[in-house]
């Protein structure tokens, strides 16, 4: 547990603590819950609701136990709904040991102060309420809870997204985006809900607590909504990584170069303060920014030695074939043009249309320099020992206002060495149809020199060829990671 783990624990805890007294000193249990059937009832259907918690990709957890908590407010008062959450917001992670003490005492503690600080306001409200004409003392009392339930809401997940970040050294803004915001909306739809079961449970002649059971569907429903939500996403990243692998399966030197693309691509989005939304686009599009070499032959993609002038015209086709292939797919259009124009040049002499400066989105510009590195850095059957970071990095900076932008090559000369460092090859990690040698790798496969020292050989002349043609005078595309 670090400090900050440590402090945001012990402040919630003496909050949720000053809390409870004030709701005990000031407010009482009130009748309408029914005495203590009431708190037992209503424990009882919080535990039920958070029973089955869903977990989030950033690891935040909901549930659906907020709707009879807030219920337990409307009748009982912030004294009422505090013991209710302390006791009912018990998982079965908890149970089964599968949370540190520590994270047990700051779930309950956060849930609690949450709950009695939003009850707070709903007092408020309601005092004001009854003191209004009749006719709208219920919508009063209804907008009341609208408005506790926000308080509630609002503390209870800034307290989660605190307690994420302060664990994992995840940036807030992302543990919103990618956790609570696709469930921020259902989650509020329960409050109009608790509404409806705290006048339910209220009902004469003992119809009101057998009655209020029948909610428990609408919860049911709502949670399965929540771990759908979840699934969708992760079959959804699950399918861009195994699309991705694909491409880079069909060559050992290519291997994971997709996946470390995606990972720097994301690590400098990061720095650079890039909109959320935006990182998750530039990080789906690093994934597949090779996926148009798909529909490049494998004569041309695993040839050993240097392409010859129509090879590398059909080559320069894979950003737009990438394109065309993520295009249709509603939940990628906006990766599409980076995976378009990752190999475009700030000066404009980069392919498939020539775009240069900021007419390149900011994206396919920090793509382009993310895929150079990685490619310069890695083998490839034409250069059997990579460049090593001092000689990439030289790179860049050299083509920086030529084919990179100027001001994002500092930021990738910035980042960690743990980012950018590659880990050690694990033969037991590739697929089986690259367990056998390569034969690339048997003799002389051509002349590895680079041209511009850039991760691109010099052309080799053919069998038949005379003397060997010069390197091109034009300088050499770092991000190029094939022959």
């Amino acid at each position: 547990m670090n400090t900050r783990v440590r402090r945001l624990i012990v402040f919630t805890v003496a909050a949720a603590i000053i809390a409870i007294v004030v709701a005990t000193v000031r407010f009482p249990v009130k009748p309408e819950l029914g005495g203590l059937f009431g708190l037992v009832f209503w424990t009882g259907l919080t535990l039920i609701g958070g029973a089955m918690p869903v977990r989030l990709p950033q690891g935040t957890v909901v549930s659906v136990s907020s709707a009879p908590m807030l219920a337990a407010m409307v009748l009982g008062g912030p004294l009422a709904a505090g013991i209710v959450t302390a006791v009912g917001s018990t998982d079965s992670r908890e149970i089964r040991g599968q949370v540190p003490w520590y994270g047990t005492l700051f779930n309950h503690a956060s849930a609690v102060l949450s709950i009695v600080v939003g009850s707070f306001v709903y007092e408020l409200v309601d005092t004001w309420a009854a003191s209004a004409d009749p006719a709208v003392e219920g919508i009063l009392k209804f907008g009341g809870l609208i408005a506790a339930s926000a308080v509630f809401y609002g503390l209870n997940w800034t307290l989660a997204v605190a307690a994420v970040t302060a664990r994992t050294g995840a940036r807030a803004v992302t543990v919103w985006a990618q956790d609570l915001s696709g469930v921020a909306l259902s989650l509020i739809s329960l409050a109009p809900l608790a509404w409806l079961m705290s006048q339910i449970f209220l009902l004469p002649n003992g119809v009101g607590w057998w009655a209020t059971f029948l909610f428990l569907v609408p919860l049911f429903t709502t949670r399965l909504a929540y771990h759908r939500f979840v699934e969708t996403r992760e079959l959804f990243e699950q399918t861009i990584e195994a699309l991705a692998k694909a491409v880079d399966a069909r060559d050992r030197y290519t291997r994971n170069h997709s996946t470390r693309v995606s990972h720097i691509a994301e690590a400098m989005a990061r720095v650079m303060r890039v909109p959320e939304h935006q990182i998750e686009k530039i990080k789906w599009a690093g994934l597949l920014h090779d996926v148009g070499k798909i529909g490049i032959r494998d004569s041309i993609l695993l040839k050993p030695g240097p392409l010859d002038r129509e090879e590398r015209m059909l080559m320069n086709q894979h950003p737009t074939i990438g394109a065309e292939i993520v295009a249709p797919a509603r939940q990628l259009s906006e990766e599409a043009p980076l995976i378009r124009w990752h190999h475009e040049w700030i000066n404009g002499s980069g392919y498939p249309d020539g775009k240069e400066a900021l007419d390149i989105p900011l994206g396919a510009r920090i793509l382009t320099i993310a895929d150079a590195y990685e490619a310069m850095t890695s083998s490839r059957p034409y250069r059997k020992t990579p460049l090593s970071h001092e000689q990439a990095v030289g790179e860049l900076e050299k083509y920086a206002g030529i084919q990179f932008d100027l001001e994002i090559v500092p930021i990738l000369v910035g980042l960690d060495r743990e980012i950018l460092d590659r880990p050690p090859e694990r033969e037991d990690e590739l697929p089986t149809m690259l367990h056998r040698r390569d034969p690339r790798d048997e003799g002389d496969a051509g002349d590895t020199g680079i041209a511009a020292a850039t991760g691109t050989p010099v052309n080799e002349p053919g069998p038949r060829e005379g003397p060997r043609t010069t390197p091109r005078t034009r300088p050499a595309l770092a991000s190029d990671d094939v022959p």
